[in-house]
């Protein structure tokens, strides 16, 4: 992605400005809403080392990397709505809606994941470690 293209992350800044600078190690997330935008940006990019670089357990506990990869090049991301966000200074919870399609579907149903996810901040990052599905 170029530093003028609007970050997919929905929070209408430019990439680099945005999810751009933790997806490359620029600097870390500061919020768990940060970490959780930056890891739907890297599902959009099927960037899957991110996803990895991101999460502890249990949420890591049985990650197959390779089975996400593949997964993740058969759905096309098309938007993400926050719906809420709470954090102290060591854990934090980011409830979301992710919309996508699969590709190759023909009947272009438009899906919805929505999570609660939960995050855990430890050696001065944030982590993703449990989601749980609605």
């Amino acid at each position: 992605m170029q530093n003028h293209d609007v970050c997919p992350c929905g929070t209408g800044k430019a990439y680099l400005d945005c999810c751009g600078a933790f997806i490359s190690h620029q600097k870390n997330p500061a919020t768990p809403e940060e970490l959780m935008r930056s890891r739907y940006t890297a599902y959009t990019q099927v960037n899957i080392d991110y996803i990895v670089d991101t999460m502890k357990s249990p949420a890591s506990d049985n990650f197959d990397k390779e089975a996400t990869r593949a997964s993740a090049k058969k759905i096309k991301w098309t938007g993400l709505k926050i719906i809420r966000t709470t954090h102290d200074s060591t854990k934090g919870i980011v409830e979301f809606c992710a919309y996508y399609f699969i590709n190759n579907n023909n009947d272009n149903k438009k899906n919805k994941l929505h999570e609660v996810s939960e995050f855990r901040f430890e050696n001065e990052k944030w982590y993703y470690v449990d989601g749980m599905h609605n």
